[in-house]
């Protein structure tokens, strides 16, 4: 059907989209050093004695500590990566390292929310807290209350940590799956622009879609076209200033900058690849909503007959007749985007023990999401007359002389009214447009301090607020599709609507029936004025809003070890969160026809009050077989408004027998109360991407199996299954859910070469993350295949199927219900491997950098009985409809670097994604799969790689070249019914539409 997701929940899976982490790792930090977080309290990473260690602050504690070890695992990624990566949209870079699984990306269309998300281990990105200089960003859209990083302004980026595995204890609630921290430059000098511009390039060659068999022949099969040749598209400018400068004789500073970026709209009609949707039999599939109308009987089984040019074409469902309609080709595959940014940071000594510190960001950015044309969709019966004027005569005796020979359509020709059901796609009208808009404002304001040489303190303010509105045009209303299809010929011999009160509210009659184009007659088929009057727009407006005060003090106490004093923290913090989504009354009453039914207004807010406390405990160091030892403790009280009362805590530890070994490990208990809309969101009609194991002519399930969820006998084998593999679906919220919590543990080691090996450290972490009671949907497909294996009433209650047809997607009456609840939960488990090494060689020095996770487990238990017995599924290795993103047992990134005295330098990146398989054979015991796709439609692995140039030509200008993906390698595809994100395959995880290449120039002055 080819509907709007936009507004949907999209649950069919219960771990959708989980991936996992990499070590405790930097991948870059000043003159290309090697792992920040490794360093020795004494030395740097390349030996080099310290001149001067001051307490710093780092990533998962707020206790400061005079170096950058910590505990728990920290990937650093600095901002000479950032900027040789052609960096513009930061989550591009993000979803490049191994402990990311994609969110909301610009590749994603029919879905899209307009926003750029992080999902750290795949644990779903309401489980990834996102922070600025260690506080929280606010949610960017009320629908999916997470942070939206389009509001982080990459050319101030200092550096990026992501801390792995729980941190609720410092942090708070959604700290489940670790921290993503936004360091920026606040101490930035001059005035210095930063501007780039990017083009994608691909030569369409015919991609392989199964196994040897050609996307081109599957396409040439169906009559479809597609590109051929190279294609230029894409294109991106970014532009920043920024200027910063101190005051008032260095008592303070202040940086203040301001940003735009472009970027230009690829179609998935310019991709050979993505330009037809393919279907589980891995030919190019479509919807039967085509160009000409499709028309059904109201039992969806009996038949299905196309129009086209005024002649009748019947046939049966399946076989040859009107071909289904390629929706694809409309779609975008990258959304044009425009993103204005301004903001600035400040800080001024007031006195010895009192410093105020400032912060603004304002974002607006405005994305299109355009999809296919908007149809009838077959979601209403119409009671057509025969002797309708939209009919020709023929038509309308052949119509009815078809529904009337259907048994179990009875004899409607007694009256001269027929039911029936219509497929007709609004080409005439163009494809579905979604104008979104995103308005951020992010305020910080607060003192901090010594208040002697042992006690500082830091008190402070913030308010967050997000701006949301769509403006949806070109698509039907489901009301005055009703009364243009109802029509007659008044006295003067036009043809006009047949109820008077719509003729004096402007109805127009609709014909779908005498093929496509635009004509003057409705006699003759769509007129424009029929257009205006069925073509509604929707709106929706909302906000999300944050405000948070925290203040904690910290105080050295005492010494166990005479080198380090041990050092707490306590604090108190409250916030206030809350959210409004205003749809108009289009979209409230569920009139747009494409957008797969109501969406009810929501507003609510929450409140929590935390206490929390920190310690540093160092024990020892500088003795026989101990050079340090070190715990670090956390603890956590949260009490929300809701009701809900958590604690979470950390127990962490670091020790070193010499100086060049470090081991450390801990565990966390981590906490995600549920937000508002899971809580208060309305239960409405939505759509899941799957397959009906009961539809076709030969269901997968057997009659007794499918009876269980509610298909008769007579139903068996006519049920027609979505041509767009969508079906429908109740979601909602649900406020009996309780808090999730988790459990992550670490443990691992740090090898530095100290003066033999100077500048070379590896790390070896393992991790284990569980999410018990998560919040979550079982999700449609299981519940229905549940349902047809187990008998269970738990499941088959929750399957509606249509009383008439037995569908789950044509029409109103037919769904699943899924709304949340607290699932049996995740769990993960993996080997995050670092290696760094950098050295001056020739006129130059060279650094590699190397970023591995290997995935033990993904796996998940719904807290369902599965036929068989073990209710828990494990995914790694798998992609699919049930494991969502690709979960590749081996992932890495590995980065050189030659960088010359003289100004040049040069980079190299390899991304390396594994191999998996498909999730529909995760059962099959005789599975042999080689790395190499099948006509099983599995992945082989992938590697993609990068290149760029620079030259400093003096202190003040740099130039740079890049080409990410040179050999254009291609992504992988895979029928939408398997869960890909867009495009026949997962645009998150792959580079999807080609090689990347970018100038960039840096001034400074």
């Amino acid at each position: 059907m080819n509907i709007d997701k936009k507004n949907v929940l999209l649950a069919s899976t219960v771990i959708a989209g989980m991936a996992f982490a990499a070590p405790a790792y930097a991948q870059d930090q000043g003159e290309e050093t090697g792992p920040v977080e490794q360093q020795n309290t004494d030395v740097n990473a390349e030996g080099a004695p310290i001149a001067e260690a001051q307490d710093i602050v780092i990533t998962g504690t707020r206790i400061a500590r005079p170096n950058v070890d910590s505990a728990s695992p920290v990937t650093v990624v600095g901002e000479e990566v950032i900027a040789q990566t052609g960096t513009t949209r930061v989550e591009d870079l993000l979803n490049s390292l191994p402990q990311v699984t994609p969110g909301q990306t610009a590749f994603v269309s029919n879905g899209a929310t307009g926003t750029a998300t992080v999902n750290l281990r795949g644990l779903g990105s309401n489980r990834t807290l996102v922070l600025i200089n260690g506080r929280r960003l606010q949610p960017g859209d009320p629908r999916q209350p997470v942070a939206d990083i389009n509001q982080i302004p990459a050319a101030l980026v200092e550096r990026i940590d992501v801390l792995t595995g729980g941190a609720s204890s410092t942090y708070g609630a959604d700290a489940v799956a670790g921290v993503v921290n936004f360091v920026m430059n606040t101490d930035f000098e001059g005035v210095q622009l930063d501007a780039s511009f990017g083009v994608y390039q691909h030569n369409n060659r015919g991609e392989r879609a199964f196994g040897d068999r050609l996307i081109t022949d599957a396409q040439d099969a169906r009559g479809f076209t597609y590109p051929t040749g190279s294609v230029w598209d894409g294109e991106t400018l970014d532009v920043q200033l920024t200027m910063g400068a101190g005051f008032d004789d260095g008592r303070g500073h202040a940086v203040l900058y301001a940003g735009y970026r472009e970027i230009e709209p690829i179609l998935q009609g310019d991709r050979d690849y993505s330009s037809c949707a393919i279907n589980t039999a891995g030919n190019c599939g479509g919807s039967f909503n085509s160009p000409n109308a499709t028309i059904v009987d109201p039992t969806f089984g009996g038949f299905f007959f196309g129009v086209a040019d005024g002649s009748d074409d019947f046939s049966g469902f399946g076989t040859p007749g009107a071909p289904p309609y390629n929706y694809a080709p409309v779609n975008f595959f990258q959304r044009p985007d425009t993103r204005w940014t301004a903001g600035g940071f400040a800080n001024y000594e007031i006195s010895d023990q009192v410093e105020a510190y400032a912060e603004f960001m304002f974002m607006d950015d405005r994305s299109d999401a355009q999809i296919a044309e908007s149809g009838t969709f077959f979601a209403e019966q119409y009671d057509l007359a025969c002797d309708s004027p939209l009919l020709t005569a023929a038509q309308g005796a052949t119509l009815c002389a078809a529904i009337d020979g259907e048994a179990d359509a009875g004899d409607p020709v007694a009256d001269g009214v027929v039911p029936i059901f219509i497929g007709k796609r609004n080409v005439e009208g163009g494809g579905r447009n979604d104008a979104l808009r995103h308005t951020g404002y992010r305020v910080v304001a607060g003192l901090r301090g010594d208040i002697n040489e042992r006690i500082s303190y830091d008190v402070s303010a913030q308010h967050g607020i997000t701006d949301y509105s769509t403006f949806y045009s070109n698509d039907f209303s489901l009301s005055r599709l009703r009364q243009a299809l109802q029509a007659t010929t008044d006295a003067n011999g036009n043809v006009v609507c047949a109820d008077p009160t719509a003729v004096a509210a402007g109805c127009v009659p609709y014909n779908p029936f005498q093929g496509q184009g635009l004509v003057s007659d409705p006699r003759n088929g769509v007129t424009q004025a029929a257009l205006d009057y069925v073509l509604v727009p929707g709106q929706v407006t909302g906000d999300v809003k944050q405000s948070i005060f925290q203040a904690y003090a910290t105080a050295e106490l005492f010494n166990i070890d005479p080198m380090a004093a041990v050092t707490v923290l306590g604090g108190v913090e409250y916030r206030q969160e809350s959210l409004a989504i205003r749809p108009d009354i289009t979209f409230q009453t569920g009139d747009l026809a494409g957008q797969g039914g109501d969406n009810p207004p929501v507003n609510g807010d929450l409140g929590v009050t935390d206490l929390f406390a920190e310690m540093l405990v160092p024990v020892l160091s500088d003795m026989p077989g101990i050079d340090s030892l070190t715990f670090e403790l956390g603890y956590r009280n949260s009490d929300y408004s809701t009701g809900a009362n958590t604690d979470t805590y950390k127990v962490l530890a670091e020790y070193s027998p010499i100086s060049e070994i470090k081991f450390r490990g801990g565990y966390n208990r981590a906490v995600r109360a549920p937000n508002i809309l899971e809580l208060f969101s309305p239960q409405s009609r939505g759509l899941w991407s799957g397959v009906d194991p009961c539809s076709g002519a030969t269901p997968e399930f057997t009659a007794a199996q499918c009876a269980n969820t509610g298909v008769s006998g007579a139903q068996y084998g006519t049920i027609a299954p979505s041509p767009a593999d969508q079906y429908n679906a109740i979601f909602g919220g649900n406020p009996s859910v309780d808090p999730e919590v988790a459990d992550t543990w670490t443990a691992g080691a740090v090898f530095q070469g100290g003066d033999m090996l100077p500048g070379f450290v590896a790390t070896v972490d393992y991790y284990q993350i569980d999410v018990e009671g998560a919040i979550s949907t079982v999700g449609a497909e299981t519940i229905l295949r549940q349902c047809a294996l187990t008998g269970d009433s738990d499941f088959c209650s929750l399957v509606v199927r249509d009383p008439i047809s037995g569908s789950l997607w044509a029409g109103q009456n037919g769904f699943v219900i899924n709304t949340l609840q607290n699932i049996g939960g995740f769990s993960t488990e993996g080997v995050d491997v670092g290696l760094s090494y950098g050295r001056d060689i020739g006129p130059g020095r060279v650094n590699l950098d190397l970023l591995g996770t290997y995935l033990l487990e993904y796996a998940a238990d719904a807290g369902i009985p599965v036929e068989g017995g073990d209710a828990v599924v494990d995914c790694a290795g798998y992609a699919g409809s049930f494991c969502g993103f690709p979960q590749p047992e081996w992932r890495h990134t590995f980065r050189t670097a030659y960088n010359m005295d003289n100004g040049f330098g040069v980079a190299v990146r390899w991304r390396h994604i594994g191999a998996v398989e498909l999730d529909q054979f995760i059962d099959d015991p005789d599975r042999a799969f080689s790395g190499t796709p099948d006509e099983r439609g599995n992945l082989a692995s992938k590697d993609y790689f990068d290149l760029t140039l620079t030259y400093d030509v003096n202190d003040d200008i740099g130039l740079m070249l890049g080409v990410t993906n040179i050999f254009d390698t291609s992504p992988p595809l895979v029928p939408a019914a398997y869960g890909t994100d867009n495009a026949n395959t997962w645009a998150g995880t792959y580079p999807p539409v080609g090689r990347y290449l970018f100038a960039s120039t840096s001034l400074k002055f």
